[in-house]
């Protein structure tokens, strides 16, 4: 698992990683996603999503368009903060004992 470039995580874990912040996740980015099929930009709300961390410690959302059900992707630089990459670091910790 060590050499995958994403892994699949549940919400629990995301909801560890954002910690205080999950409640920016479920205001601004589920509903801000962009449809190339709507092409409503940042207009678009993703739905029946996966959570992936990427290799980079960046999550990904796929899921797909409350509008017209086709799939969106919602790329997430979590890398970039500190206090999410410890999270992230534990969580890579976890699965990779399992």
């Amino acid at each position: 698992m060590l050499n995958q470039r994403q892994i699949q995580i549940s919400k629990k874990d995301l909801v560890n990683i954002y910690g205080d912040d999950y409640h920016f996740f479920e205001e601004k980015i589920i509903s801000n996603c962009f449809c190339s099929h709507c092409k409503s930009p940042y207009n678009s709300t993703i739905i029946k999503y996966d959570i992936f961390l990427h290799k980079s410690n960046d999550v990904i959302l796929k899921g797909f368009c409350k509008k017209c059900g086709n799939p969106v992707n919602r790329y997430l630089e979590m890398s970039e903060v500190e206090k999410y990459n410890e999270t992230i670091e534990k969580i890579r910790k976890k699965i990779n004992e399992v």
